[in-house]
């Protein structure tokens, strides 16, 4: 893969300190190069393996992390709306459009100073670049590269002195990128999208594009299916006379129960419950409920809240026990969560588990909660897992660290208690170690119900 440059201007950003918080901040355009100027130039065998790499950099629509430092961005467009009513695709498209170096210029000065009006800004390098694939493609890809200046760079002078200081000092090994568009594959386009590769805490690039929105990132993802699970489990559970059901949580949302449950009474659904619009599950069995008790989205209802859904101190409802599970009035659990009882939004029961949720959603250090069994957890995994079948578990068992994937949750790995502890089983085909050696990789293994029996034979803590 290799780019043809057709532009590229070169800018330089100072300030009078090395602080991102300094305001006062200028640049100033020092050359803007053709094609035949950038081949003959000295920043030619900076950039050219630089543009290659930027190129061949693979990221991902959903990134593993919040923090992964390339992703994917994508222009905002309202619907009915055309690209160009974006500020941020006509900066982009005005550079690929550029016929000569002072059009290209212009644009180029245009993006600095929308990129100067940014937070955090240091000094260094900014490029802009057009370049084509010309095997592949009649328009050119956008770059625009910023170098931060490296700090403490010296050279070595002579014996005297030893070393000299280098002012200005750039480097290819940290240089923050954008490529537009995106190119998944090679000989594919998404005109729409652009990439961003920023190494950094500070997010430089996604301030600049204030249109472009990024996808969610995995954990992300996850953590909103498990609140959504987690909301189906407190609807079935509460959706009857306010006394808590137990009823577990079922894939379908509504069609159907998970092993073991009923999708009747006992699971805390109306008796006519799986007839009408209920069969089809989902948002119809939602609008089924509420029509069978108009109260269930008018008031709170719980304690504390007067029918206005305002608590004594001042705050909603909705953003007491709802803001993780629906964001506020009208979605989660406090702001007239949809099948949801009056009777159940006037329980303090109710109130206290919803708390007890939204706690937990919180933390970043979790705890088992031990409120669901083995059958609605397994088809709650199931229902992730379908989506997303490489996701990872990770959790500690005291300070052993266990990592394996959701799936292998009930298949490979099992959670169970014995003597008031937890006890985690492992199923493997084989056992690997690595490194140092020790007398455990000499075992010959016991039956499991010996196993068990000893550890059933230990005096519990406390006796």
């Amino acid at each position: 893969m290799r780019f043809s440059i057709q532009f590229l201007s070169f800018f330089v950003i100072q300030s009078e300190s090395d602080k991102e918080t300094d305001t006062n901040k200028r640049y100033k355009h020092y050359k803007t190069l053709d094609h035949y100027d950038y081949e003959d130039s000295e920043i030619k065998s900076f950039l050219d393996e630089e543009f290659t790499r930027i190129g061949k950099r693979k990221a991902d629509v959903n990134p593993d992390t919040a923090a992964a430092p390339t992703k994917i961005g994508r222009f905002v467009m309202e619907p009915g709306q055309e690209p160009e009513s974006n500020p941020n695709y006509n900066l982009f498209q005005r550079l690929r459009v550029a016929t000569n170096k002072e059009q290209f210029h212009y644009a180029c000065d245009d993006v600095l100073r929308s990129y100067m009006d940014t937070s955090a800004v240091r000094g260094g390098a900014f490029i802009v670049a057009a370049a084509k694939i010309n095997e592949l493609f009649d328009e050119p890809f956008v770059f625009v590269l910023k170098c931060d200046f490296e700090s403490k760079i010296a050279r070595i002078s002579d014996e005297r002195s030893l070393i000299s200081k280098v002012d200005m000092a750039i480097s290819a090994r940290n240089i923050k990128s954008i490529q537009y568009p995106h190119m998944p594959e090679e000989g594919m386009l998404e005109p729409y999208e652009l990439k961003i590769h920023q190494a950094s805490h500070a997010r430089y690039f996604e301030d600049f594009l204030k249109y472009v929105s990024y996808e969610k990132s995995k954990p992300e993802i996850v953590n909103d299916q498990v609140l959504g699970l987690v909301q189906e489990y407190m609807e079935r559970k509460w959706s009857g006379d306010g006394t808590g059901s137990e009823g577990g949580y079922a894939a379908d949302g509504g069609a159907g129960a998970m092993p073991g449950m009923a999708a009747g009474p006992e699971a805390g659904w109306p008796a006519d419950f799986g007839t009408g619009a209920d069969a089809a599950g989902g948002q119809a069995a939602y609008e089924a409920i509420r029509e069978r008790d108009p109260s269930s989205g008018s008031d709170y209802g719980a304690p504390g809240y007067d029918a206005s859904g305002y608590g004594d101190d001042g705050s909603q409802g909705g953003d007491a026990y709802g803001g993780a599970y629906g964001g506020g009035q009208g979605g989660g659990y406090g702001g007239g969560a949809g099948g949801l009882s009056r009777a159940a939004r006037g329980s303090g029961s109710w109130a206290q588990e919803a708390r007890e949720f939204e706690l937990w959603a919180a933390g970043d250090k979790r705890q088992l909660q031990e409120k669901w069994t083995h059958e609605d957890v397994m088809g709650a995994t199931a229902h992730i897992v379908e989506y997303q079948p490489d996701l990872e578990l990770k959790f500690k068992a005291d300070d052993i660290a266990v990592r394996a994937k959701m799936s292998d949750y009930g298949d490979s790995i099992h959670i169970a208690r014995m003597n008031g502890k937890y006890v985690l089983l492992i199923e493997a085909d084989g056992l690997h170690f690595e490194k140092g050696m020790s007398p455990i990789e000499l075992l010959h293994p016991e039956d499991i119900e010996q196993v068990l029996a000893r550890m059933r034979g230990r005096p519990r803590p406390g006796h």
